[in-house]
């Protein structure tokens, strides 16, 4: 017969069930007033420092916006200019095709023969496809232009506009 050994069983220690205490900060109760004359005081004080972030940095809003209201307004004058510009571009265009349209159905009529009429259709088309692509390659370098003049990066965004860096105190990101 085989002997067994009989080991004791391993006590494990029970979990403690003590509790720690932990030590809360101290904070200050900023929503209760000793009474409504503190409330009162505390009142005015906050409304006092939101007019004078205010008040002070007016006269800085207003001139800034003032430059932004003008520099857009001198941007859209200039795409106004230029829709004008363009508008008369191809209503002249379009005199020039009909005179044009009216002078090659006048020499088609006048051909004398049917190589004549091919002659004059070949060079009649050949003349439109040149003269519109001109008159397309002259609108978008004018369109190009233009937005360049006018898409250009304002000076002044309103980001920049320190109104109310007093009211609301927070502190900067690094």
């Amino acid at each position: 017969m085989a002997t067994t050994k009989k080991t004791a069983a391993k006590k494990v220690a029970a979990p403690s069930t003590e509790t720690k205490a932990v030590e809360t900060p101290i904070m200050p109760d900023i929503m209760s007033f000793s009474s409504a004359t503190d409330w009162a005081e505390t009142a005015k004080q906050q409304f006092e420092t939101m007019m004078s972030s205010f008040t002070g940095n007016f006269d800085d809003m207003r001139s800034q916006a003032e430059g932004l209201a003008e520099t857009t307004q001198a941007r859209m004058k200039t795409v106004q200019d230029h829709a004008a510009e363009t508008n008369n571009r191809l209503m002249e265009a379009a005199q020039e095709e009909m005179s044009s349209a009216v002078q090659f159905a006048n020499d088609l009529t006048n051909a004398k023969s049917f190589a004549d009429a091919l002659s004059v259709q070949q060079s009649y088309w050949t003349k439109l496809f040149e003269t519109r692509m001109a008159h397309a390659r002259e609108i978008s370098e004018r369109s190009v232009a233009t937005a360049r003049e006018t898409m250009t990066p304002m000076d002044t965004p309103f980001a920049n506009m320190k109104a109310f860096e007093k009211f609301f105190a927070f502190p900067m990101k690094a």
